[in-house]
């Protein structure tokens, strides 16, 4: 293993629950409560510490489904990342189904454990794997418990579905933990002034007016939410207005629903008219990059990025005046084929250069004296949390509980600067793609079919800078047909 078990094995406690706890506060505001991830850490962390086996110096906190294969749960990615570098030693969890409820990632997270001898611990279902004897064979038994709490989703989620058809077969609307906009709670009425407003923003739509536009404008007239909030989301208004409740149906495997006792709130043709827009024209999203070096390669005469673009020849990079940067000079520009292959060339060649490769992977390691500074306090404001949580709710004998509200003031500290800790600490796990890197020759047939963001990137590890200088002659040179590439042009500094 990497740390013997002991005082100072790193842990990292991953805690996770479906959805979170909604409350009305005193304001009458709708909150978001994580409960029952705090209960998980206390659980986990007390037996931790009460036991001496170790110090918690990372938290994985996600809402997210263990069972649905496109649940976003991108902090249960972070521990098994964390896990194969070396981060922390082991994983903690309070039961098995916190980590898990496939099957098929049973694999991934024992080859992660293997891969760093790393250690799992499920406290509820007394699973361990750092015992090493027969008597405590845990991979059948981690197999075991993952196919029970697979088995118990699946019935969870036939029962909802069941639920869901009896009701629809009924008539009824499928009820939820909020009250609807435009709606009472109970379907069965109007709410005069939301009703009006979603009208008017129906027909805005059908007019060609983006719906992020009249969320901009609800918001900024003040126009509350349900939550009681002044901030509109422009998908949470598209979702509504696209919704069959919107001419009192609802739509159950594909088919529309009368509900007799809920009012519509918009004429049928309209609500047909919008929906069919919004559905056909979904949001754009923000720019992606096309080219594996757009805004990495410098232009060498004003040093800023250059940009993709296309003329005559064919695609090209170019220093192109924009609104990001004004100052553009426009004197570079070079085909995409010539830059690509350039600079892939020495990608490759840098990877499968192990030893160079290796070294620079290890400057990302976190053996090192800050790394450990923020290990030792992130353990400590976790011993924090635990002594403030026994002072709140169960202090020694003769000793006065520590007021709700100093209570509530000292953990949000504690938590405010353990997320300080965990910024500071992220840019490490960046270099998950060169440790994939490291496990194979390469080609430049491999290395283009990879897909476009794990090669940007690999580039950013590995690159220091790449520069391309402005063509020194000008026109064809001698004997040839159109300008003739200058490998020299382009400058790349590697890393390491």
């Amino acid at each position: 293993m990497v740390a013997e078990p002991g005082p100072d094995f790193r842990w990292g406690v991953v805690l996770r629950k479906s959805k979170l706890k909604r409350t009305i506060n005193e304001y009458g505001q709708v909150e978001l409560v994580a409960e029952s991830l705090d209960h998980q850490e206390l659980e986990v962390v007390s037996h931790i510490r009460d036991n001496n086996m170790g110090i918690i110096v990372e938290t994985y906190r996600d809402v997210a489904s263990a069972w649905r294969p496109n649940a976003k749960r991108p902090r249960y990615k972070h521990a098994l990342v964390d896990l194969s570098s070396g981060w922390i030693d082991g994983i903690a969890v309070l039961a098995v189904d916190r980590l898990t409820r496939q099957t098929n990632q049973v694999w991934p997270i024992l080859n992660a454990l293997e891969e760093m001898s790393g250690r799992l611990f499920a406290l509820w279902d007394e699973l361990d794997t750092a015992y090493n004897d027969p008597e405590h064979n845990t991979e059948p038994r981690l197999h075991e418990l993952v196919e029970r709490a697979e088995r118990e989703a699946r019935r969870t989620s036939k029962r909802y579905k069941l639920l869901a058809e009896h009701r629809a077969r009924r008539g009824l609307h499928h009820p939820g933990n909020f009250r609807p906009y435009g709606h009472t709670k109970d379907r069965r009425s109007l709410v005069d002034l939301e009703a009006e407003m979603l009208l008017q923003a129906a027909k805005s739509v059908d007019q060609g007016k983006a719906v992020w536009a009249i969320a901009e404008q609800w918001t900024q007239r003040g126009v509350p939410t349900v939550q009681g909030g002044g901030r509109w989301d422009a998908g949470v208004l598209r979702r509504i207005l696209v919704n069959p409740r919107m001419v009192g149906k609802r739509e159950y495997e594909g088919e529309l629903i009368d509900i007799e006792y809920m009012p519509p709130i918009l004429p049928e043709e309209l609500w047909r008219r919008v929906r069919r827009k919004l559905l056909e024209s979904p949001p754009k999203r923000g720019r992606g990059e096309s080219r594996e070096l757009t805004n990495t390669a410098l232009c060498g005469i004003c040093n800023l990025p250059l940009v993709s673009g296309s003329d005559r020849a064919g695609p090209i990079y170019l220093c192109k005046k924009r609104p990001s940067q004004p100052g553009a000079c426009g004197g570079v520009a070079i085909l995409i084929s010539n830059l690509d292959a350039k600079v892939d060339g020495e990608i490759v060649a840098f990877l499968n250069d192990k030893q160079r490769a290796q070294a620079l992977l290890d400057q990302h390691r976190l053996d090192t004296p800050e790394i450990a500074a923020i290990d030792a306090r992130y353990a400590e404001l976790e011993d924090n949390k635990l002594a403030l949580e026994r002072a709140a709710f169960n202090p020694p004998q003769g000793v006065k509980k520590l007021p709700t509200e100093r209570y509530s003031e000292l953990r949000a500290e504690i938590e405010r600067e353990q997320e300080t800790l965990q910024r500071r600490r992220i840019v490490i796990r960046d270099a998950q793609p060169l440790r994939e890197a490291l496990n194979q020759e390469w080609t430049a047939e491999e290395w283009g079919s990879r897909p476009l963001e794990w090669r940007r990137a690999v580039i950013r590890l590995v690159v220091e800078r790449i520069e391309v200088m402005p063509t020194i002659q000008r026109g064809a040179a001698k004997g040839h047909l159109g300008a003739v590439h200058n490998p020299d042009r382009v400058k790349v500094k590697l890393a390491g």
